[in-house]
C-alpha cells in the first residue's frame, strides 16, 4: 500500500511509537509521521504529516535530531506488521543503546512485549493449547532482551511503570521482568552450574512470567473485564485460570518446574491459597517467587475499583502479620467453596412470593457485597501468611538495588516484623 505524504485522521489509522525504538543504521521500509493539532474548529481530528519514508538516504546524525525532537511519532496501521518485525529484529540493539535513557528503553520493551503477549493470547484463544510457534516467538523475544531485563539497572526503568492501569498483558510483562531480575540477583537459590545454565533458566522463567495468566483467555469477558469487585461465583471462575493455563501449556516443552510455577502461583505459605491449598515446602520455589511478584505488581497497579499503592505500601501489606487472620481465612474459605452467605433478615412485608424472593435476593447480594469488601479490607491489613518470609527479604533487597523504588525502610529483615 502506497501511503500519502499527509492525512487528516481521527487517529484510528495511526499507531503511536517512541522515536527511541528506531535505530537509523537498521531502518527499514515504513514511513514515520508527526501529528499536529487542527485547532479549535476540529478537535477530533489531527494532521498526520510524513517525516520520513523508510529507506530514504539521510545522515544518521540528522535522522537522530529529527526523531529526538519529537516525544512521539506515528506509523500508519497499514505498515504496523513491518514495524513489529523491525522491532523484533533490532530489539537487542535498542535495549543496549546507552544513548537512549533507560526509562525510554524500558517503555519500548514493555510496549512491544505487551503486543507480543497479546498476539500469543489471541492465537491461543479457542485452541486446545499454546502452539510451538507461539511459544517460540515469546522465547525469542525474551532471549534478545535478557541481558537488559535481567540486569539490576533495568529496575530504574521498570520502577517508572509502577502505578499504571492494570492490564493482563502489561502485568505479565512486569511479572516476567521481575522474575528475570530476581533470579539473576539471587543465583544462590538455584542449582545452576554455569553461565549458560543461568541464562537459560532466566529466559525460561521470564517466559513463564509472560504466560502465567494465559488461562484467563478461557474466562468469560464479562467476568475478566468487570469494572468492580467480583462476587463469590466470579472469584471462583477467575481462580480457574491457573488450571486453564497449565492445560494450554501442557503439550509444550516448557520444563515441568515452570509449569508447576504457573499452576501454583496463587498458593499461600499457610495453605490458604488455590487451586490445591498446599503450603510451605510443598509449594515449588519458582511458584513462591512468581506468587510474590504477581501480588506485588497487582497491588501497585491501578484497578477500576481501587487506586494503586506505592511499592513501599505494597510491601508493607505483604510483610504485615494480619491481626484478623481467622476472620480472613473464613471469608477466603467461603470464596473457595462458593458458600452462600447467610441472610441476615427475613422478608415479612412482601405481599406475594415474587416480591419476597426479589427482596431476599437483594438482601443476599447486599450481604455478599459487604463480606467481599470486608475480605479485601482484612487482606490489606497484612499478607505475611501468604509468602515465604526469607524470599520476601530477598525480593525487597533486590528491588532496593534501584533508588527509584525507594524501599530503604525494608533494607534488612529485622526492620519488618509484621507490625
Amino acid at each position: 500500500m502506497k501511503l500519502d505524504p499527509e492525512y487528516i485522521d481521527d487517529g484510528s489509522s495511526f499507531v503511536k511509537i517512541s522515536p527511541h525504538s528506531l535505530q537509523p543504521e537498521h531502518f527499514t521500509e515504513f514511513s514515520i509521521f508527526a501529528r499536529y493539532e487542527m485547532g479549535q474548529e476540529n478537535k477530533k481530528k489531527f494532521i498526520y504529516r510524513c517525516l520520513l519514508v523508510g529507506g530514504q538516504s539521510i545522515p544518521r546524525k540528522k535522522l537522530m535530531e529529527i526523531l529526538q525532537s519529537w516525544e512521539n511519532v506515528y506509523i500508519h496501521r497499514a505498515e504496523r506488521e513491518h514495524f513489529k518485525e523491525y522491532v523484533r529484529t533490532n530489539l537487542h540493539l535498542i535495549l543496549n543503546n546507552e544513548d537512549i535513557a533507560i526509562e525510554k528503553r524500558a517503555q519500548t520493551f514493555s510496549s512491544f512485549s505487551s503486543e507480543v503477549i497479546k498476539d500469543a493470547f489471541k492465537i491461543t484463544f479457542g485452541s486446545m493449547g499454546v502452539e510451538k510457534e507461539t511459544l517460540g516467538n515469546v522465547r525469542s523475544l525474551v532471549a534478545k532482551a535478557v541481558d537488559f531485563i535481567a540486569s539490576a539497572r533495568s529496575l530504574d526503568g521498570l520502577a517508572k511503570l509502577a502505578g499504571h492501569d492494570y492490564d493482563t498483558h502489561t502485568h505479565s510483562v512486569k511479572v516476567g521482568w521481575l522474575l528475570a531480575v530476581f533470579i539473576n540477583a539471587n543465583q544462590d537459590l538455584f542449582d545452576v552450574q554455569s553461565e549458560s545454565e543461568l541464562r537459560n533458566l532466566i529466559i525460561q522463567a521470564t517466559v513463564t512470567g509472560f504466560l502465567h495468566d494465559i488461562g484467563k483467555i478461557k474466562i468469560p469477558r464479562n467476568v475478566l473485564n468487570k469494572r468492580g469487585r467480583l462476587n463469590n461465583m466470579e472469584l471462583v471462575t477467575i481462580q480457574a485460570h491457573t488450571a486453564y493455563s497449565l492445560t494450554l501449556l501442557f503439550e509444550t516443552d516448557l520444563p515441568h518446574c515452570l509449569r508447576q510455577a504457573i499452576l501454583y502461583h496463587h498458593e499461600n505459605e499457610d495453605g490458604s491459597g488455590y487451586p490445591c491449598g498446599i503450603g510451605g515446602d510443598k509449594i515449588p520455589l519458582l511458584a513462591k517467587i512468581t506468587h510474590m511478584i504477581d501480588v506485588f505488581d497487582a497491588i501497585t497497579s491501578r484497578r477500576p475499583y481501587k487506586e494503586h499503592r506505592t511499592p513501599y505500601e505494597a510491601l508493607k501489606i505483604m510483610t504485615g502479620s494480619n491481626p484478623h487472620l481467622e476472620a480472613l481465612n473464613k471469608l477466603e474459605k467461603e470464596v473457595r467453596e462458593n458458600m452462600k452467605v447467610p441472610v441476615s433478615a427475613l422478608v415479612r412485608e412482601a405481599t406475594n412470593s415474587e416480591e419476597k424472593e426479589q427482596r431476599e435476593r437483594q438482601i443476599i447480594e447486599t450481604e455478599e457485597k459487604k463480606r467481599l469488601e470486608a475480605r479485601t479490607t482484612l487482606r490489606d491489613m497484612g499478607m505475611a501468611h501468604c509468602f515465604d518470609q526469607g524470599l520476601l527479604v530477598k525480593f525487597i533487597n533486590t528491588l532496593n538495588q534501584s533508588e527509584n523504588f525507594d524501599l530503604s525502610a525494608f533494607a534488612h529483615k529485622q526492620e519488618f516484623s509484621g507490625e
